[in-house]
């Protein structure tokens, strides 16, 4: 039990790694999405503005801004991983090695986490330091605790689509353009998420990044009173979503190594 501990974690470590360092090589992709998070995220400020809102709505901008590069990273750099593993010739590497595969997606989550945190950060100071953003500091160890928790809930359903996407081949380009935009309107990242509707919220609940802004918004902008729920009541479903999608990406990680070793299909290119 405890060798197969270390590996797991020396496989994180390496895995986490790559992804932290390897990615801040090219100074450019950081600027262009910081710059591109940024110019997002000014156009709903003066469109808000414009029309006269309150400046409540300055402050959900800026924590939509804040967390789209983590759902961003969720779907590319994470639910698209073990297809494009497949496509370079790394999965069978993978497979046949002695550490889980789910130690490599657990390691590949936690640095593209901590990457996507330093591109977030940047959207977020640019954001209170050119629009005078005012966040409340009062409830911040609460609001640490929903976005650790919503990020362990949108990294789990990563996970679980990286099994699902890599089942469907050379669908999971595509698949992964066609449920972006989509989730991003559900996610509420520009916009409170009350105003989708009964209907769509119930949909919109799933997807961690909704009810976790909702939280954040509610602690941190104290004039926020468009809310879903209770910050509470989203805190209690968020760790429950999360608890549900590491069993479901548990399962689906170990039938993707059980279908590859017993028919090897999965490492075969345009299959």
């Amino acid at each position: 039990m405890k060798k197969k501990l270390l590996l797991f974690l020396r496989t994180l470590n390496a895995r986490a790694y790559v992804r932290i360092f390897g990615q801040m090589r090219e100074a450019t992709w950081v600027v262009a999405s910081v710059l591109g998070g940024f110019f997002t995220m000014t156009t709903y400020i003066y469109l808000y503005r414009t029309l006269g809102t309150g400046s409540e709505f300055s402050g959900l901008v800026v924590l939509g801004g804040f967390m789209t590069p983590f759902f961003l990273n969720v779907l590319w750099g994470v639910a698209t991983q073990l297809y494009w593993e497949k496509e370079m010739g790394n999965l069978e590497l993978m497979l046949v090695s002695p550490a889980p595969l789910s130690a490599f997606l657990v390691g590949l989550s936690v640095g593209g986490a901590m990457h996507t945190m330093l591109r977030s950060l940047a959207v977020l100071f640019f954001g209170i330091a050119v629009f005078k953003v005012q966040f409340t500091l009062l409830h911040l160890p609460l609001a640490l605790l929903v976005f650790f928790v919503t990020l362990f809930s949108m990294y789990g359903l990563g996970i679980v689509f990286s099994s699902l996407f890599l089942y469907h081949g050379r669908d999971a380009w595509r698949t992964a353009d066609l449920v972006m935009e989509p989730t991003n309107v559900l996610s509420g990242s520009y916009f409170p998420a009350r105003y989708l509707g009964l209907g769509l919220l119930g949909i919109a609940a799933l997807i961690p990044t909704t009810l976790g802004l909702d939280a954040l918004r509610q602690l941190l902008v104290p004039s926020f009173t468009v809310k879903v729920l209770d910050w509470r009541w989203e805190l209690l479903i968020l760790i429950g979503l999360g608890l549900v999608f590491a069993f479901i990406a548990s399962w689906a990680l170990r039938s993707v190594e059980y279908k590859a070793r017993r028919d090897a299909r999965l490492t075969l290119r345009w299959q």
